[in-house]
């Protein structure tokens, strides 16, 4: 199940985009149940049945059969990059699976979102690309998704601290005005246009976000420097990777080595103990492999 990258800018709880970092799950028929645990955040992760893996498994089936489990997590664990989005993912099509597949995508798809709450990241682990959701009248949710060309890059900066998604949520206000409304219709649907067409150089034009940004990069320690930096740099775009602490700048393969040592430079200066990683949009989504 690979991490994902959302919102990117104004498209809050609608965008998801996949990216090269993995969630793997390994599951064998055993005597008793067990779990282990290896990889980013293990500290973090739950090995009872708070653990969303098992949660998922349990919708699907009614109950946790006895399993021998084991899961490798490389996905950054300080938040952003959709790591239980992608844990629930597998707990879904793991349970699908030993229930031999007896529920569509679509009812995956719908059940993963009420599990995580919204859709960006599980729909962008399950099916790859670049993923638009939208909630419908009758309470469930359409996607569309569709390839990202890999000439575009993301240099992550990865915080020592770690964004509670509730308290980014409890952060934003309950209304906004209609011209930000606007304003974030108009970008969110230029965005989505630069990437289905590869008009990416519209990507620094389209970022704009009037919603939640503003509110929750003050969560996040130094991202105005950041973003200035990555700009100067040559990057399209800078944003907070879902609700943070996570952020990242968008930009074309020619410039990602220099967005990322000005990234570096910048956290030695300010003495942080934060790093940095370069990412690529993956156009598959999870997969299944039955021995």
């Amino acid at each position: 199940m690979p991490a994902s990258t959302s919102n990117l800018g104004p498209g809050f709880d609608t965008l998801g985009m996949a990216v090269n970092k993995y969630l793997t799950i390994e599951a064998e028929e055993s005597e008793n149940l067990s779990l282990e645990i290896s990889g980013e955040g293990v500290e973090g992760i739950p090995t009872d049945e708070r653990n969303l893996t098992l949660i998922a498994l349990k919708r699907i089936l009614g109950k946790v059969p006895k399993l021998k489990m084991k899961i490798h997590n490389d996905i950054p664990a300080c938040g952003g990059f959709g790591a239980s989005g992608a844990a629930i993912v597998g707990g879904l099509l793991l349970g699908n699976q030993i229930a031999d597949k007896k529920i569509c995508m679509t009812d995956i798809y719908n059940t993963a979102i009420k599990i995580e709450g919204h859709p960006d990241n599980v729909s962008a682990a399950l099916f790859g690309g670049l993923v638009v959701n939208a909630h419908g009248d009758d309470g469930t949710y359409s996607w569309i998704n569709f390839p990202v060309d890999r000439k575009l890059k993301l240099v992550a900066v990865l915080p020592d601290i770690k964004v509670e998604t509730q308290a980014a949520r409890k952060i934003l206000p309950d209304s906004i005005s209609l011209s930000e409304a606007v304003s974030n219709v108009q970008h969110s649907s230029l965005l989505v246009a630069a990437f289905a067409s590869g008009s990416y150089g519209i990507i620094k034009h389209a970022v704009r976000d009037k919603l939640h940004e503003k509110y929750r990069k003050k969560l996040i320690p130094h991202y105005d420097e950041f973003a200035k930096a990555a700009l100067d740099a040559g990057a399209l775009a800078f944003t907070i990777s879902g609700a943070g602490s996570s952020c990242v700048a968008f930009c074309l393969h020619y410039r990602d080595r220099m967005v990322r040592e000005t990234f570096d430079n910048l956290i030695d200066k300010m003495k942080l103990n934060w790093r940095t990683m370069v990412l690529e949009p993956v156009n598959k989504g999870a997969e299944i492999l039955a021995h």
